[in-house]
């Protein structure tokens, strides 16, 4: 395990509390090799590093592949809709009133975390709703003087210039990224 690795590991078991977002780099896409059992072993992966944290999950997949796991449904919120109900945010008929009340379930744990040891860790967010997960984590991150933050993404793993002191970016596929590190059992 090299040192970022460890590093990371050390600030998500040291945290209070561990603010997740997933994004368009955790979908399934065959063609990429992120098969849906990658994806759901990847799931399986944080859901034990989550284990016995207090977490709450935004993701921008509408796949539903996480409420099939051992995540809580309780602490996941999903503000761009669900494929199964065929309410999404690409329809023309999205109804945002579906995801709102678990949005201020968020809102109210999210309030819980300020000044207290918070561990943000975004998952293959890039710019695709950056209002949604991206830049409110980055301002999460910033406000929030104990807060340390984990970015992994392929292509766009930096970090803001007032998160770079207390930030860690980590160029990979977050579902390779996960696999690699938490399937041998290293956290």
């Amino acid at each position: 395990m090299d040192i970022n690795r460890q590093l990371i590991e050390d600030k998500i078991r040291d945290a209070q509390y561990v603010l997740v977002g997933i994004g368009e780099e955790f979908a399934v896409k065959e063609d990429g090799g992120r098969t849906k059992e990658k994806v759901l072993q990847a799931y399986k992966n944080l859901s034990g590093l989550l284990d016995d944290k207090s977490y709450f999950i935004v993701t921008l997949l509408t796949d539903d592949l996480i409420f099939g796991t051992d995540l809580k449904a309780s602490q996941i919120v999903a503000p761009c809709g669900s494929d199964m109900s065929g309410n999404v945010v690409t329809n023309e008929h999205y109804d945002e009133s579906c995801y709102l009340p678990q949005w201020q379930n968020y809102l109210k744990w999210l309030q819980n975390t300020l000044n207290r040891k918070l561990c943000i860790l975004e998952l293959g967010v890039g710019f695709q709703y950056p209002s949604v997960i991206r830049w409110p984590f980055e301002k999460t991150g910033y406000l929030n003087k104990k807060a340390d933050f984990i970015r992994v993404h392929s292509k766009f793993p930096q970090m803001s210039e007032e998160l770079k002191d207390k930030g860690i970016s980590v160029g990979e596929n977050p579902v390779d990224f996960l696999l690699e590190n938490l399937s041998t059992g290293s956290y």
